[in-house]
């Protein structure tokens, strides 16, 4: 793993949100004996009403990390910054700001820590992003874009993502990607491209099952800590249809709401930020909204689901997605409903573990059955965690910290500039990731 060095991650998330691949790499990172800043995310449109309490705490954060230089420590070699920056795309003078006062307190914060980056990974693809990456550089440093979505989609700024997308392509020296679909956007021009999609941190949700006695494998201290969360399953009427990750705009509650009215007699929980109006959800006595929680608190609930679902909408932008919360419910031996995403299809096409179903609450309500036939028989249940396992994170953060390594070797030896020359598009591993 890679060690020693001083490394800038340009987060496309809160550090405080759903834990993601980006928290993932930086806390491993950290781990491994380098120093990480996380740079929070700097948008990728102009907030709206919806944001407001996002944007208040990231003043809160900003505010309160003054004192110490601008960041806050939240581990060990690990920082997090909040910076304060103009939403992305704007006018020039907007772009002015951002690139003459406010990137550059950016740069004070780096330098009051000392660092020297090595290596500079950018889930961004945005004009900020971009103006940060020169910025920051060093003729020997590594830049490593990770596109881990289809961010044109997210904004109508859609061409201008593109163009600052393509300039970042071309700064970098290393590619990783979420999808073969990602992959081939950013291969364009010839460039090589890793396919690396999210992976499933084994340690938290591989190794906290019960036990056969139905105790908890976990310390009394812990389970208490997460009393909470088993007293409300066990409380729950079965069967529990569960849901981890953010509640947002690509979330069919159409399709939840019609599902959970035509089977009143199920729980459907629901564990995770609203990131859209909880109205209609809150008006259904058997849909329970648990809110956010943190990481190592999911297994608590993914535990007492008898399915976990993956209810999305089919669009251009969930094209490209590939669910983490899949691999998640799989490690813990969990069936998994998900709608049929084209990578959650590939996915299933590869493993057969999974049960996909169009965006219809007749026919997802009946994929659900069919899971909860089989939630518990044991080879099933032996497949789906084996599954899991390919996806652990532990492999696949070292084989992506290789690559780097690789890089920034052939940088100190003088090695040629391989981005002058095209390169063959790479195949990397397959499997779901991202929330």
């Amino acid at each position: 793993m890679l060690s020693g060095r001083d490394i800038i991650l340009i987060s496309s998330i809160e550090w405080d949100f759903n834990w993601q691949g980006h928290q993932e790499l930086a806390s491993r990172l950290a781990r491994a004996g380098n120093r990480v800043l996380y740079i929070e995310n700097m948008g990728v449109r102009s907030p709206g009403l919806h944001d407001a309490r996002r944007v208040a705490q990231r003043f809160s954060h900003w505010a309160g990390s003054l004192l110490d230089g601008g960041v806050r420590q939240v581990a060990p070699n690990l920082y997090v910054c909040s910076p304060l920056i103009l939403p992305p795309f704007g006018s020039r003078l907007r772009h002015q700001i951002n690139r003459r006062v406010l990137l550059p307190l950016l740069r004070r914060v780096v330098q009051n820590l000392r660092f020297d980056p090595a290596v500079i990974m950018t889930f961004l693809p945005t004009d900020t992003a971009a103006s940060l990456v020169r910025m920051l550089r060093t003729p020997q440093g590594v830049v490593v874009y990770y596109c881990i979505a289809d961010f044109a989609e997210l904004t109508q700024h859609s061409q201008d993502i593109l163009k600052s997308e393509r300039s970042i392509i071309e700064m970098s020296d290393v590619i990783f990607a979420q999808s073969p679909r990602l992959a081939e956007h950013c291969s364009q021009g010839g460039r090589k491209v890793e396919v690396f999609p999210f992976g499933v941190n084994l340690d938290v949700f591989a190794k906290q099952d019960d036990h056969p006695d139905g105790s908890s494998a976990k310390g009394p201290i812990a389970a208490a800590k997460n009393s909470s969360a088993s007293d409300l399953m066990s409380a729950l009427p079965r069967p529990i249809i569960g849901y981890v990750g953010g509640i947002h705009r690509f979330f069919d509650v159409e399709m939840l709401v019609a599902m959970a009215r035509a089977r009143p007699h199920w729980s459907w929980v629901l564990v995770g930020p609203m990131q859209t109006s909880p109205r209609e959800l809150k008006r259904i006595p058997n849909v329970y909204l648990a809110g956010p929680k943190a990481h190592e608190d999911l297994p608590d609930y993914i535990r007492g689901f008898d399915v976990g679902i993956v209810p999305y909408l089919s669009n251009s932008y969930t094209a490209t997605v590939v669910p983490t919360k899949i691999n998640e419910y799989l490690a813990m031996g969990k069936p998994v409903v998900s709608t049929n995403l084209p990578e959650v299809s590939t996915f299933n096409g590869q493993h057969g573990v999974i049960i996909t179903s169009p965006n219809r609450p007749t026919e997802f309500v009946a994929s659900i059955e069919r899971a909860i036939l089989s939630s518990v028989e044991a080879t099933i249940v032996t497949r789906r965690r084996t599954v899991a396992a390919l996806n652990d994170w532990e492999e696949r953060s070292e084989r992506m910290s290789c690559l780097i390594e690789q890089e920034l070797c052939e940088k100190k030896g003088g090695a040629p500039d391989r981005r002058a020359r095209p390169k063959p598009r790479g195949r990397g591993a397959s499997a779901a990731g991202g929330r």
